[in-house]
């Protein structure tokens, strides 16, 4: 049988593709990208929706994908489709998932975080510590934009990822709610990790968690910086907590 290539990028597939590099496209479509060996994999070892894996001619792997979708495209095509200096060779166009059910043992609460690498990597550190539910504020960066799909490494495929107000998370949460702040706020160090189900909720780069988040709190913590600087990345900052409130 010969492999049939794609090698127009006009080719109407292929146009709307490149569609899913815009966040107005991904949530028209319920879809999204992905890009490179380690994302194929990861999607395909977690049985994820894969639509279809997008392969450029030539290109030489050793993932178990038969039974998926595929399509060949020429390089031309695969770099329109690329949101990468360098494609990779290999990416695969996915199907947005249905929520599963909420773990509410470990939760992260991600309100309005602005910087897609800074959000891909609390997902990716969320993965890492146990918080096996993520809750964006939808003023918050695309959680499928590819930066934040690169930045996270795959942890989308391990968590159940879900976009909720910051006051309808809080309020529909009944363990205990920990805020970060560096005002009116306790060291981390000074109080007993609480016991059971457990909110941790990080705020904006710039101006942290909204006063109206803040008030739905049960303990506003922070962490003892000894050093000269004044304050933490949020992903660093977030990476710290999640440690220290791990299961």
């Amino acid at each position: 049988m010969v492999k049939e290539v794609i090698s127009s990028k006009d080719n109407t597939r292929i146009k709307n593709y490149r569609k899913l590099h815009t966040a107005k496209g991904r949530r028209k479509s319920d879809q999204f990208l992905i890009e490179g060996v380690h994302l194929v994999e990861e999607a395909v070892n977690y049985n994820q929706p894969v639509d279809t894996i997008i392969i450029e001619d030539g290109f030489k792997h050793d993932l178990n994908i038969e039974k998926f979708k595929t399509l060949y495209v020429s390089p031309d095509v695969m770099k329109s489709l690329s949101t990468l200096e360098t494609p990779p060779g290999i990416a695969a166009v996915m199907n947005q998932k249905s929520p599963g059910k909420l773990d509410f043992n470990r939760v992260l609460l991600l309100e309005n975080i602005q910087d897609p690498g800074n959000l891909g990597t609390l997902i990716r550190t969320a993965d890492a510590f146990g918080f096996k539910t993520v809750l964006i504020t939808p003023e918050s960066a695309d959680p499928y934009n590819p930066k934040v799909l690169r930045s996270a490494q795959g942890s989308h495929f391990h968590l159940n990822i879900l976009q909720r107000s910051a006051a309808e998370a809080a309020e529909s949460f009944k363990g205990i709610k920990i805020g970060t702040s560096l005002n009116d706020a306790v060291y981390i160090d000074d109080f007993n990790k609480p016991d059971g189900d457990i909110m941790l909720v990080l705020g904006n780069e710039g101006q942290g968690l909204t006063d109206e988040t803040l008030n739905l709190m049960d303990i506003n913590a922070k962490i003892a910086m000894p050093g000269s600087s004044e304050s933490l990345n949020v992903a660093i900052a977030g990476a710290i907590m999640m440690h220290h409130f791990k299961s």
